[in-house]
């Protein structure tokens, strides 16, 4: 790999920066065949991430800032990795031991992603002991958003020498009973963003290793129904390229993009098990998404080409819907509000973890 074809790295002195009095910086982790991940602690977000083509050829997968003025000025979910509570609780509320919880509603009457100061918007302490992971924390305060009970969050990042980044989390409700549910939310598109085809990652040929999708309302609250993908648009056990489904109504029975959750197939529950494989085609990388989580989000977007909220990503780029892809395990959606589901509750002392990684090679 010579130097020409290695992207220029973010620069780590512009995210060095205070914010409500605690400071944040720009950590890069890196292995042993130049795979690179840079990630703020301003919302734990992935900010960056180069991995080769088939020719050897580095790139930039993820959508990101290039400051922090930027990652607080942007869309707030990109990168992020997301709690309390992942996904959206009906109405902003739920009921726990008999009372009833009103969250903060930011979406609608809905609560999602925590809500208006959930974890995408909070610093994290971080150390960074070794140059291929960094270790963040946060302490969600009893009432924060209107979740009741303390949490304590402790999540790692790490670059493998297999060209794996891997999340591991481990959360602990400390004083009180309380719900909980993580995810992270990168925006992906494969073919890079110096890509002549980064405007638009419908080329992608996606796999999703689940047979069962959750039932949404037109608000995309889950309702509780799991429903099986055969012969519907939901069904990606055979790979599928994204512009064959929402390009052609025909096709697609009208679906314009994806915001919807799939029951991972797995034979042991919280086993490390395969949720999807991606594949862009004119560069050859591929993605595996695995995690220990039951569930996972998949997001295109509705809108080809509409905006992204907040301002300008990396190299002053415009953002837009359907130009790159999130995989979110996470836990059961809506889950405080459906008895029938797994529970999201945990006791004081009741640990929450959770395994995701991201591997990378080429075809």
């Amino acid at each position: 790999m010579s130097g020409a074809d290695f992207p220029l790295l973010l620069d780590a002195a512009r995210f060095a920066r205070e914010i409500d009095g605690k400071p944040v910086r720009l950590f890069t982790l890196s292995n042993r065949s130049g795979m690179v991940v840079c990630v703020t602690n301003y919302g734990a977000k992935i900010e960056q991430l180069l991995v080769p083509d088939r020719e050897g050829r580095f790139d930039d997968v993820v959508l990101g800032y290039d400051s922090i003025e930027g990652v607080v000025g942007g869309s707030p979910s990109v990168g992020a990795f997301v709690g309390r509570y992942a996904g959206r609780i009906e109405n902003a509320r739920f009921k726990l031991g008999g009372q009833e919880h009103q969250l903060a509603a930011n979406n609608g009457p809905h609560c999602l992603h925590g809500g208006l100061r959930g974890s995408r918007f909070q610093v994290f302490d971080a150390v960074q002991h070794n140059p291929s992971s960094v270790e963040m924390r946060y302490v969600f305060a009893d009432g924060e958003e209107g979740f009741p009970g303390t949490l304590a969050l402790n999540l790692t990042y790490s670059v493998t020498d297999e060209n794996e980044l891997v999340l591991d989390y481990e959360a602990v409700a400390l004083d009180a009973p309380t719900v909980a549910n993580f995810t992270t939310h990168a925006f992906f598109n494969l073919e890079g963003l110096n890509s002549t085809k980064s405007n638009s990652a419908l080329g992608h040929e996606v796999m999703i290793n689940a047979s069962r999708y959750f039932g949404m309302t037109p608000e995309l609250i889950a309702t509780g129904e799991l429903l099986p993908v055969q012969g519907t648009p939901f069904d990606f056990r055979q790979p599928a390229v994204l512009d064959t489904r929402v390009h052609s109504p025909q096709a697609a029975g009208g679906v314009l993009g994806y915001d919807d959750c799939f029951a991972i197939d797995r034979s042991t529950a919280g086993e490390l098990a395969l949720c999807a494989r991606v594949r862009a085609p004119a560069g050859g990388r591929v993605m595996e998404v695995w995690s220990t989580e039951p569930t996972m989000q998949f997001y295109t977007g509705m809108v080809a080409g509409e905006a992204l909220a907040g301002g300008p990503g990396k190299g002053g780029r415009r953002y837009v819907q359907q130009q790159s892809l999130c995989f979110e395990p996470q836990g059961y959606p809506n889950a405080p509000n459906i008895a029938a589901f797994p529970s999201a509750v945990h006791a004081p002392g009741q640990g929450r973890q959770g395994r995701t990684l991201y591997r990378f090679s080429t075809s």
